[in-house]
């Protein structure tokens, strides 16, 4: 991995090669935590108010007409 080897550089110009890899795996780090537990706890808090709201608890496919 290109990031794991910036993570842990040694030699000359290693500051700015940690830094660097540093910045681009707390990037995908902190992506990777929203897009898996965030997100989806974010969905079902907005879809239970809008249930609270509606009075609606959820909609059965089955039961909508065809155009």
């Amino acid at each position: 991995m290109c990031i794991h080897s910036r993570l842990i550089a040694t030699g000359a110009g290693a500051a700015s090669r940690r830094s660097l890899g540093t910045a681009v795996f707390g990037g995908m780090f902190v992506a990777t935590f929203l897009s898996l537990f965030v997100v989806p706890i974010l969905y079902i808090v907005v879809k239970s108010i809008e249930s609270k709201l509606t009075g609606v608890k959820h909609r059965n496919p089955e039961s909508i007409e065809p155009l």
